[in-house]
């Protein structure tokens, strides 16, 4: 495993000072360029998901049976707890390709190449931090939020490189998110503004585009509970993060225009 280093290399792709709809043009152009690579980690890794998950929920107790006495709250608890497994097991699983994704898209952007397979195993080397950072960042995002609205959204915008700062750059955990808030201070309205925009159009994308292709097509197959109605929408969704491709170029070439200035 190669820790990118910080010196400037020399980059095919250069997105500095460009306005939200150039940069995301450009990020869109450089995912086609690289779709296949980022579909050879994306696609097998989140069909392990999409298949896994419905089983272990079967597999799973109710961990809240007969907690409180009452019916329909320890029903309501278990099924709860239960999502939260199932959430958490299927995001570290994919924080897999999230990793290798990555590396993959950065090692391109200098005019390098990382093989997929050895970004997958890269992703599995660093996954134990990745997962301890990213429970340190949602965890502090979530409090920030239940508190009041305010510091939940500083902390989600001033942290939000915490990826690339561990992936990239090798810090862990604190340094982490003190690596990117250091990046964002004095550039939080432009972070902010992009990754709002960033964020709308990735929701478009999904819900009005990917998911809605996804269930026509499945319903072609049987009906909603068969098995091949099962199977096609588990194959369209794990196609369909592939297009997170999209978003982490966009928000990649804004945190290397931030180390920049």
């Amino acid at each position: 495993m190669v820790i990118e280093s910080e010196e400037k290399p020399v980059e095919i792709f250069k997105p500095n000072d460009k306005g939200f709809f150039s940069l995301l043009g450009e990020s869109f152009k450089f995912f086609l360029l690289h779709l296949p690579a980022i579909a050879t980690i994306v696609v097998p890794v989140f069909l392990v998901v999409e298949f896994l998950v419905p089983l272990l929920s079967v597999l799973i107790p109710d961990l809240a049976e007969d907690l409180t006495g009452v019916g329909a709250i320890d029903d309501s608890l278990s099924w709860l707890i239960r999502e939260l497994i199932l959430a958490l097991i299927a995001a570290i699983i994919g924080g897999i390709a999230w990793i290798a994704t990555i590396r993959v898209i950065a090692s391109s952007i200098r005019g390098e190449k990382i093989p997929p397979v050895q970004a997958m195993k890269d992703g599995t080397a660093m996954l134990p931090m990745f997962v301890i950072t990213a429970i340190l960042y949602y965890s502090v995002v979530i409090v920030g939020s239940v508190l009041l609205i305010i510091p939940g959204i500083l902390a989600g915008t001033y942290f939000i490189f915490w990826q690339f700062s561990y992936v990239l750059r090798g810090k862990g955990a604190f340094s982490a998110l003190i690596y990117s808030k250091d990046l964002v201070s004095g550039n939080f309205v432009r972070v902010f503004l992009n990754v709002i925009g960033i964020s709308i159009v990735m929701f478009i994308l999904n819900e009005y585009v990917i998911n809605l292709i996804a269930g026509k097509v499945a319903l072609l197959t049987g009906e909603e509970d068969s098995i091949p109605y099962i199977i096609i929408n588990a194959i369209f969704t794990a196609l369909g993060k592939v297009f997170e491709g999209v978003r982490i170029i966009f928000m990649l070439s804004l945190f290397k225009n931030l180390e920049k200035s």
